[in-house]
C-alpha cells in the first residue's frame, strides 16, 4: 500500500470520526440509555402563577420495565387533600412496534378510571403546565430531526436539535408545531426545549434545573415548564430517588390505579416536603397491590 493510500486512509477514518452524530441517532440513544430496571421516587409539583403565587402537589411515583417492550410508571398522588387519591399510570411501549403509548387516570370522585385518549393529552396535567404528552417518553420517530449544531447550556456542551411532527395526528396529540431541544453530549439527557405554536412563536420552555448521579445514574431532579404567554410556571422536584427496586409489576396496573399505597411510614407535613419525611421507601411505597 502507498503512503498516499495510507494517508487517505487515515483521513478518511479520522473524518468519519469527527463527523457529529445524527439527530435521530442523539435522540435515540437519549430515549434507550439506562435508567435502571424500576425506580421509586417522591415528586413535589409547584404550580407558580405569573404573580409569584404557589400550590403544591406532592405524589409517589414507580417505574418498572414489565417487558423488553414496555415500561411503566405510575403516580400516586396523596398532598393536599383536594387531590389524594388521585392517580395515574403511563404505558411506553418500544417505538418500533408502531404502538401509541397509553396513559390512564383515576379521580376517587367518580370512582372510575379513565383511558386518555391521543387528542387529550395537550390537555393540562393536574392544573400545571406540563401536559399529559409532556410525561410521556420522547417518540423519535414522531417527528423529522434535524441537528442544527452545537451550544453551551449551563456551560455544559448540547446538541441544538430541531424536530418538526410529521403528521397532524402528532401535532393534535401535543400542541406543538416545532420543539427545539438541547442534549448534553456527556450525559444524554435534555436540558432545555423550546415548544413553538402554528405561527412559528414558541409559547413554552423546558429547563433542567438540577442532575444528580444516583447510583451512577444521571438523574434529572428538577425541572421547570413555563408558559411564555401567561407567565405561569410548574416545577417537578424529584426526592430520594432510588433505582432496581423490587417492584412488583401487578402494582403497575390500571386495575391498581384505585388501591392506594400504604403512606403508614411516610410523614409529609404540608408543604415542608424536604423535611421530617419517613425515610423507609422501600417498605412505604413498594406495598403489593395483589
Amino acid at each position: 500500500m502507498s503512503y498516499i493510500t495510507i494517508f487517505l486512509t487515515a483521513f478518511i477514518i479520522q473524518t468519519a470520526y469527527a463527523a457529529p452524530p445524527s439527530a435521530t441517532i442523539i435522540l435515540q440513544e437519549l430515549r434507550d440509555q439506562y435508567d435502571g430496571e424500576s425506580y421509586a421516587t417522591k415528586v413535589l409539583l409547584r404550580l407558580i402563577s405569573s404573580d409569584k403565587l404557589v400550590r403544591e402537589r406532592a405524589f409517589y411515583m414507580l417505574q418498572k420495565d414489565i417487558s423488553d417492550e414496555e415500561e411503566r410508571a405510575i403516580m400516586y398522588f396523596h398532598y393536599p387533600a383536594d387531590v389524594r387519591g388521585v392517580s395515574f399510570l403511563i404505558a411506553n411501549h418500544k417505538e418500533n412496534l408502531q404502538k401509541p403509548d397509553d396513559q390512564w387516570i383515576y379521580f376517587p370522585a367518580f370512582r372510575k378510571v379513565r383511558r386518555i385518549g391521543s387528542n387529550d393529552k395537550r390537555g393540562s396535567f393536574m392544573g400545571s403546565v406540563f401536559n399529559y404528552s409532556d410525561l410521556d417518553k420522547i417518540r423519535v420517530n414522531d417527528y423529522k430531526n434535524t441537528l442544527i449544531g452545537e451550544d453551551i447550556i449551563a456551560g455544559r456542551k448540547t446538541w441544538l436539535i430541531e424536530r418538526i411532527p410529521i403528521s397532524q395526528d402528532v401535532i393534535n396529540k401535543t400542541g406543538y408545531y416545532k420543539v427545539r431541544l438541547w442534549v448534553d453530549q456527556e450525559r444524554a439527557l435534555i436540558l432545555q426545549q423550546y415548544f413553538y405554536n402554528g405561527k412559528g412563536i414558541a409559547f413554552k420552555t423546558q429547563k433542567t434545573l438540577t442532575v444528580d448521579n444516583i447510583q451512577n445514574i444521571w438523574t434529572i431532579t428538577k425541572s421547570l415548564m413555563k408558559d411564555i404567554e401567561t407567565g405561569n410556571s410548574s416545577e417537578m422536584v424529584f426526592n430520594e430517588t432510588v433505582y432496581n427496586l423490587d417492584v412488583d409489576k401487578k402494582t403497575l396496573r390500571p386495575q391498581s390505579l384505585k388501591k392506594r399505597i400504604n403512606t403508614s411510614e411516610m410523614v409529609f407535613n404540608e408543604p415542608a416536603y424536604n423535611r421530617d419525611i419517613g425515610k423507609n421507601i422501600k417498605t412505604a411505597i413498594l406495598t403489593k397491590n395483589n
